[in-house]
C-alpha cells in the first residue's frame, strides 16, 4: 500500500487536506503542468468560439486603464524601454518587451524616413499603448494614429488619447490606406486571418508589420485557448498558432513582399499542442509604394 493510501486510511480528512496545502506550497506545481497553464491546445478548433469571452470586457479595460498612468511614466526619460503593457505589475526590465519595441523603432524609422510625419493604423492596439510608444521612440515625429479595436476598448483609448482616433468597426477604419499598418498580438485572434490579412495589405502603403505573431516551422496551423488571468483579465480568447511557411505563402498572395523577420523570444507553453511555438515579426512592403495622403 503507498503511503499516501496509508495516510487517508489512518489520519482525518482535515489533517489530509492541510498535508495537501502544505505540499503545494513547499514544492510549487510545474508550469508545464495543465492545472498552471495560460495556454492549451483546442483540437477542436474555432468551434468552441461561443464559449470564450474574448477581449470586449469590462475587466481587460479596467486592468489597462489602471496602469496608464505608470506606463506613460515608464515611457519618459532616458531608461529601457522594455516595458511589457500587459503584465500584471509595469517595469521597465522586460526584455522580452525591449526586443519588441525596439524592433517596432527600426519599423517606425523605416516609415518615416524622410517625412516629418507619418499616419499609423494599430490593428487590435488597446487603448493605444504604441501611440505612445512612437512619441517616445521618435519624438519629433508627428503620427496620425489610428486603432482599430472592441468597443468597450476603443471608449477606454479615447479617455486618455483624445487627440487620437479610434475606430469600433471596419468600414471607417479601412476608407483611407496608412503609411504603416501594425499589428502587435493581434492577428491571431481573428478566425478568419487570411482575411484579415488581405485587408490589412490593401491599406498598407507601403509597410505592413506583424509581430508578437504566434508561429510553428512544422505543424499545420492550430487553435489555442489563453487564459490570461495572471495579467490581470478575468477572460479567454482563442487564437492561432501559425506555420510560418502558410503565412508566408499567403501574404505574398496578397502582393506584399518581406523586408526583414524579426525575433522576439517570447515562447509560451502551450500544454497539448502537436508543436511549441514562439511569437516572431515580419515586415512587409507593399508592391505599390504610394503614401496616403
Amino acid at each position: 500500500m503507498k503511503l499516501k493510501e496509508l495516510a487517508k486510511l489512518l489520519l482525518p480528512p482535515l489533517v489530509v487536506g492541510g498535508l495537501r496545502s502544505l505540499r503545494r506550497a513547499l514544492v510549487p506545481e510545474r508550469r508545464d503542468s495543465p492545472a498552471f497553464q495560460e495556454w492549451e491546445y483546442v483540437p477542436e478548433g474555432w468551434r468552441r468560439v461561443a464559449c470564450v469571452r474574448g477581449w470586449n470586457v469590462d475587466n481587460v479595460v479596467q486592468a489597462q486603464t489602471a496602469k496608464w498612468r505608470e506606463f506613460v511614466r515608464l515611457t519618459r526619460g532616458t531608461g529601457p524601454l522594455g516595458i511589457y503593457h500587459e503584465a500584471a505589475m509595469l517595469s521597465n526590465i522586460s526584455y522580452v518587451a525591449h526586443n519588441t519595441l525596439m524592433t517596432y523603432g527600426y519599423v517606425l524609422a523605416m516609415a518615416a524616413r524622410k517625412r516629418d510625419r507619418i499616419t499609423l493604423l494599430d490593428w487590435g492596439g488597446g487603448v493605444g499603448h504604441y501611440c505612445v510608444i512612437s512619441r517616445a521612440l521618435m519624438p519629433d515625429l508627428e503620427v496620425g494614429y489610428h486603432c482599430r479595436d472592441v468597443p468597450l476598448l476603443c471608449g477606454g483609448g479615447r479617455s486618455l488619447l483624445p487627440d487620437a482616433r479610434f475606430h469600433e468597426d471596419d468600414d471607417e477604419c479601412f476608407s483611407r490606406t496608412y503609411d504603416l499598418v501594425l499589428v502587435s498580438g493581434s492577428l491571431h485572434y481573428w478566425q478568419d486571418w487570411k482575411g484579415l490579412a488581405q485587408r490589412l495589405a490593401g491599406v498598407s502603403r507601403p509597410y505592413l508589420y506583424v509581430t508578437r505573431l504566434p508561429i510553428v516551422q512544422r505543424s499545420q496551423s492550430f487553435v489555442t485557448i489563453q487564459r490570461p488571468t495572471q495579467h490581470g483579465y478575468d477572460s479567454e480568447y482563442l487564437g492561432w498558432f501559425l506555420n510560418r511557411q502558410e503565412f508566408l505563402d499567403h501574404m505574398q498572395l496578397m502582393g506584399t513582399t518581406l523586408v526583414r523577420e524579426f525575433l522576439i523570444e517570447e515562447r509560451p507553453v502551450v500544454h497539448g499542442a502537436p508543436e511549441q511555438g514562439e511569437f516572431r515579426g515580419f515586415l512587409f512592403v507593399s508592391q505599390e509604394r504610394e503614401a496616403s495622403p
